[in-house]
């Protein structure tokens, strides 16, 4: 059943990608594909379209940043997203509804080393019945960002920055702003980038943001994060090679979903990611080693990416192939000393397991494999299959956010929990709108089937992003 649906998906792709490139001018591209296409999330770091704005009238900010001076400019994005879930918790309940996430930031730079900004953001919910209207659907006119940074990222060897800001890092695996969300991340911090040549080193001081709708959002005193991440693009060829040691920490009496009323929490985790093309071929790869302490227990704990593709440079369509493998580590014995489920810490969740975000980087092995193509400088096609099992299946099943979804089921006596069919496509009508469609099928597997009530789950979704 797997092989045949795969086989039919690629195939179908390709049609579709045919159809595509005959209804354009627009060449294919011939480059080979960025590592890990099919889990980039990556949020807008900076609201501004640069350079002049061919556009018109229809983007009334980026026309009114020429004509401000140049230390002053202003940006803003609207985005709109129409989903659906059926079968939510695997049970015979759905719910339809409409996001809707806007942004407007300031920018002020009125010296190179010195930088003053500020975003706010709105995000909604509406026509909902079953989700919260509360975050992260739903959180009214809050500070999305409001930061000063001294010196330059783009110039000298240092740049430092304090306040509230976005943390993006590698492919956002286990730093990122998990923009899909519509309320999204951010953290306050203070960060020291070095960066000489053909490296950069971040080391920082943090703590995400406690989104609660109706008040001005803050950290959780004493849940912090510190951490360096490097990045070196000449030691190896053509690759690009990320080492990063983080330390997190968390008080016992906070309420958090990853340490689940244990006690105080004292994590270490030390990684890296490796990611490079050789001609046709593309790899990416990430591991994670952890320990410490949460309450009386001893952190033994790693997870695992990889991914491998292979772009056809000679097809008309040039689509790229690839596999995936994903594992997170989960408590093989809940009643001894030793916590051994993998902490995701804080990702861009969407699409790095399934497109479906029913999983997360904790007691999951996960293996897909697929093909995307861009059939087009505008048009973007990808199809997946995935298929999921617990790692251990005396731990539970963790959802995208990291908290549980399903509960340990000592009756169950399979760990597998399923298969997944996602489709993805995305049309960029110029630097300012991007048109996306998805939908994401999840046929439940035996463990699913035997500890929830076994609906198969559904996820359709429409969007448009507006950068004004």
């Amino acid at each position: 059943m797997f092989r045949l649906l795969v086989i039919g998906v690629i195939a179908a792709s390709i049609s579709l990608c045919q159809v595509a490139v005959g209804q354009t001018n627009s060449p294919s591209t011939s480059a080979s594909y960025a590592p890990d296409t099919p889990g980039d999330s990556h949020a807008a770091l900076d609201l501004r379209v640069p350079g002049p704005n061919p556009d018109g009238w229809a983007y009334p900010v980026t026309q009114l940043d020429q004509s401000l001076p140049s230390w002053v400019k202003f940006g803003g994005q609207f985005r709109d997203r129409l989903e659906s879930q059926d079968g939510i918790g695997y049970s015979y309940s759905g719910d339809t509804y409409d996001l809707t996430q806007l942004r407007l930031g300031i920018y002020l730079q009125p010296t190179s080393w010195l930088e003053l900004v500020g975003v706010t953001q709105d995000s909604r919910v509406f026509f909902n019945h079953h989700v919260a209207t509360a975050p992260p659907y739903q959180n009214i006119w809050d500070i999305r960002e409001a930061y000063l940074e001294l010196g330059s990222a783009m110039e000298g060897w240092f740049d430092f920055i304090a306040g509230r800001e976005i943390l993006s890092f590698g492919d956002e695996r286990v730093i990122g702003p998990s923009d899909w969300l519509n309320m999204g991340r951010t953290f306050d911090t203070l960060r020291l980038d070095l960066h000489p040549s053909s490296a950069k080193i971040s080391i920082f001081a943090a703590s995400v943001i406690n989104a609660i709708d109706g008040q001005v959002d803050r950290h959780i005193e004493g849940n912090n994060l510190y951490g360096v991440y490097a990045s070196f693009t000449h030691v190896i060829p053509r690759a690009t090679l990320e080492p990063y040691l983080l330390w997190r920490v968390a008080p016992g009496n906070v309420s958090l979903s990853e340490t689940e009323h244990h006690g105080h929490f004292s994590e270490v985790t030390g990684g890296a990611r490796l990611a490079g093309t050789l001609h046709s071929l593309d790899y990416d790869a990430e591991m994670n080693k952890q320990t410490g302490s949460l309450g009386p227990d001893t952190i033994d704990a790693w997870g695992g990416h990889w991914n491998a593709g292979y772009t056809f440079l000679d097809s008309g369509v040039k689509p790229r192939i690839f596999a995936e493998y994903n594992y997170g580590s989960g408590n093989k014995n809940p009643n001894s000393l030793t916590w051994g489920t993998h902490d995701q810490l804080y990702p861009s969740a969407h699409d790095k397991m399934d497109l479906g975000d029913q999983f997360g980087w904790r007691n999951i092995e996960d293996l897909r494999i697929g093909v995307d193509q861009k059939a087009s400088r505008k048009w973007t096609f990808t199809e997946m299959m995935d298929n999921l099992w617990l790692a251990t299946k005396n731990d539970a099943v963790y959802g995208a956010n990291g908290a549980i979804s399903v509960a340990a089921d000592p009756r169950a006596a399979s760990k597998h929990l399923g298969e997944e069919l996602d489709m993805l496509a995305d049309f960029k009508q110029n630097r300012h709108v991007t048109y996306g469609l998805g939908f994401a099928h999840i046929f439940t597997g035996a463990f699913l089937n035997q500890a929830t009530h076994g609906k198969d789950y559904n996820y359709p979704y429409l969007y448009v992003t507006y950068i004004f």
